[in-house]
């Protein structure tokens, strides 16, 4: 599972020692899990679960997208973070916060593609964020 979400990661991000422990230490796995998993429960969140006409305003769909980017800024800042600090590997400081971007802007993407994806069976959202 981890020679699936490689690639996709590395295409946002490469450095070269540290992707390489990512992928030695198969970290890219939960990475992606989370990635796929929380946006999802985000898009559903939104759509299924909140699903009210006062709630259903492009803002509030970007209020909800800020909060799967913020979420998963940290998941993959701090999982990372903490795996190679156990390891003895601390040589690693501004390479976690790109990466940490790196994967907010597949938070996003992944976001966008669920919400236009799963919309349309929203009863009271399914014009959101782009009204017709």
């Amino acid at each position: 599972m981890n020679n699936l979400f490689a690639p996709i990661y590395e295409f946002f991000y490469y450095g070269v020692p540290f992707s390489d422990d990512l992928y030695q230490n198969e970290l890219y796995v939960p990475l992606g899990l989370f990635l796929i998993f929380f946006s999802l429960a985000m898009v559903f969140t939104f759509y299924y679960w909140i699903n009210r006409p006062s709630f259903s305003r492009w803002y509030h769909w970007g209020i909800m997208l800020g909060i799967n980017m913020i979420f998963q800024f940290g998941f993959a800042v701090i999982i990372p973070q903490n795996k190679f600090i156990a390891l003895g590997i601390e040589e690693y400081n501004s390479e976690y916060y790109n990466f940490g971007l790196s994967v907010t802007l597949m938070a996003l993407l992944m976001f966008v593609l669920f919400s236009f994806m799963l919309r349309w069976w929203s009863t009271n959202c399914r014009q959101t964020p782009f009204p017709n």
